[in-house]
């Protein structure tokens, strides 16, 4: 049996408030359409917005104080109008703003995009990205576009088996230094499938380049978060724990400060 893995960054985690969020994805009657909160999670967590709206960035930076657990948000705002002004607060670490059309790579370079995208960076904010396999050469090109930027690729590509397509859009981002990818929204596959995946991006990309996320709650539909966890860390090497499910995060999203840090500060000089 794997050990859970202690301390963890947890890096795709959703709450929501249906008196607040309207969230269209979820159709009336979807077993999701209800209120979720951190209340059952005591892992250090980054918020990841679900509803593209910017007020609801502010609704998760208010959860912060009162809650600890909360290491970092990853905000919605608009990348092809972004903000002149953020909110001024440290655990403001990411965005995450889809293209409408998930598929096409040129989105991601559109001129336009990259200019949101060299705002969010110029901020000190990681991108995160979502796609699907045909659009994830066009990371590879924005990775190239904008060096600086830390990009995060979400739910390995959005992949439903190891395919060619998928394979042949990952190959390109593994090769810019800046592009990390995210094991998450991976509950629902099947176990060696999902093998084969991990497998493959840990070739290409290796454990400093990975990161954990959970999707919770969205994950709940196939499996519960500890069996995601316990799942994605039965399917890596012991030496890619404290990577995937810690250092990665910290280095890309940067969160001023743990959970865990707070009350196990590291030993003085």
């Amino acid at each position: 049996m794997t050990d859970l893995p202690t301390h963890l960054v947890d890096a795709h985690v959703h709450v929501w408030d249906l008196a607040r969020r309207s969230l269209p994805w979820l159709r009336t009657g979807h077993p999701l359409r209800r209120d979720f909160t951190l209340e059952d999670i005591s892992d250090d967590v980054i918020l990841v917005q679900a509803d593209a709206d910017p007020a609801e960035v502010y609704d998760l930076l208010a959860l912060a104080p009162q809650t600890p657990s909360v290491v970092g948000v990853v905000g919605w705002f608009d990348l092809l109008d972004f903000p002149d002004r953020l909110p001024d607060d440290p655990r403001l670490v990411g965005v995450r703003s889809p293209p409408t059309d998930q598929t096409d790579p040129d989105a991601l370079i559109d001129p336009a995009h990259l200019r949101g995208v060299q705002a969010a960076t110029d901020a000190g904010l990681a991108v995160d990205l979502l796609l699907r396999p045909s659009a994830l050469i066009g990371a590879a090109r924005l990775a190239s576009a904008v060096p600086e930027a830390r990009l995060v690729i979400d739910h390995l590509g959005n992949p439903t088996a190891v395919t060619p397509d998928w394979l042949a859009g990952l190959r390109a981002p593994a090769e810019c230094p800046n592009v990390t990818v995210k094991l998450s929204g991976i509950a629902h596959l099947p176990t060696d499938d999902l093998r084969a995946m991990v497998d493959v991006v840990l070739e290409l990309f290796g454990s400093e380049r990975l990161l954990f996320g959970s999707d919770w709650p969205v994950c709940t539909l196939a499996a519960g978060r500890a069996e995601v966890i316990r799942r994605t860390a039965a399917l890596l090497p012991p030496a890619a724990h404290n990577d995937v499910f810690r250092g990665t995060a910290q280095r890309i999203y940067r969160p001023r400060e743990t959970a865990h840090e707070r009350v196990h500060p590291p030993p003085g000089p």
